[in-house]
C-alpha cells in the first residue's frame, strides 16, 4: 500500500505484476496510478494503462509486485476519482451511458427502498406493492449480477439488451441444472413412456 500511495502522490510511472481473475499466470503491466477505491472489503487501484490507452481498475489483492520508477507522468488536472466512479454500480467503470430499470416484487420492495444503491437511483412504488428502480450507469456487468442475486423477485425492464443478457444467463443456468452429475441430460422417464405409448 505504501508503494501504491507513493506512485499516486508522486505521479510516477509504475509496473505491476498482476494476476487477473481469468489469467493462469501473472502479467506485468505499465500503469500510471491515479487513486485507490474501496469496495465491498477490497481495495482497487484506478490507473491509466498506456498499452490500452484507457483507465482500468486493478484489484489490489491480485497485485503480486508493484515497482515505482523515477519516470513522472501527468495526471489530467480535471481528473476526479469520485466523479470517475459515479457511473459505476460498484467499482468497475464502463464507457457507456445507459438507463437501467428494474421491477422488484412486493416481498423485497421495502428492502430495496431502505438503501441508497447508487447516487442516480430513482424509486417509484407501484400500486401492487412492487417497486421500480431506475439507475443511470456507465456499465451493466455489476448491476446484472445484482439483479440476478434477487432471483425471481427482480425483473430487468430496460435496456432491452440487459434483459436479453439476463435471459441468456438464466437459460444457461437451467440447462446446467437439467444435467446430472455426469454432465448428461436428465431423462424424463415418464415422458419417454408416454412417447412410446403413442407410437
Amino acid at each position: 500500500i505504501d508503494q501504491l500511495m507513493q506512485g499516486i502522490e508522486d505521479q510516477r510511472q509504475t509496473f505491476l505484476v498482476y494476476r487477473s481473475q481469468q489469467a493462469t499466470e501473472p502479467v506485468t503491466y505499465p500503469v500510471y496510478p491515479y487513486g485507490l477505491a474501496y469496495y465491498r472489503g477490497s481495495l482497487y487501484l484506478v490507473a491509466y494503462a498506456p498499452d490500452h490507452e484507457q483507465l482500468r481498475h486493478y484489484k489490489v489483492d491480485r497485485i503480486d509486485e508493484f515497482d515505482v520508477t523515477t519516470l513522472p507522468f501527468n495526471r489530467p488536472a480535471d481528473f476526479d476519482l469520485e466523479h470517475h466512479l459515479s457511473g459505476s454500480f460498484g467499482v468497475y467503470h464502463g464507457s457507456g451511458d445507459v438507463t437501467v430499470k428494474v421491477r422488484f416484487a412486493p416481498s423485497v420492495a421495502r428492502y430495496v427502498a431502505e438503501s441508497r444503491w447508487h447516487e442516480s437511483q430513482q424509486l417509484s412504488p407501484q400500486r401492487d406493492g412492487s417497486l421500480i428502480a431506475e439507475f443511470r450507469l456507465s456499465g451493466l456487468e455489476e448491476i446484472k449480477r445484482w439483479i440476478l442475486s434477487f432471483g425471481t423477485t427482480a425483473e430487468a425492464l430496460e435496456p432491452p439488451h440487459l434483459r436479453a443478457e439476463i435471459e441468456r444467463d438464466l437459460r444457461a443456468m437451467t440447462t446446467f441444472y437439467e444435467t446430472n452429475q455426469d454432465g448428461e441430460p436428465q431423462v424424463d422417464h415418464k415422458a419417454r413412456a408416454v412417447e412410446r405409448s403413442l407410437r
